[in-house]
């Protein structure tokens, strides 16, 4: 058999990880606790970027 990796499911644990992080952040009220919620919502957020985008907010512009 063949490692097949199901996007859905990569998408799913990323969400997890975002909503998981999120609520203890909520929770705690921990300045560390939001930094990793911001994280996580930021790889969240990588799965649907393109290229282009993914570079300019890594603070490098794509080259022309």
């Amino acid at each position: 058999m063949t490692n097949v990796i199901v996007l859905n499911d990569h998408v799913a644990k990323a969400w997890e990880a975002y909503t998981a992080a999120q609520q203890l952040a909520a929770t705690t009220g921990k300045l560390e606790d939001g930094i990793a919620a911001g994280r996580a919502w930021r790889r969240w957020l990588a799965l649907f970027m393109n290229e282009e985008q993914k570079a300019f907010i890594g603070g490098k512009r794509a080259s022309a």
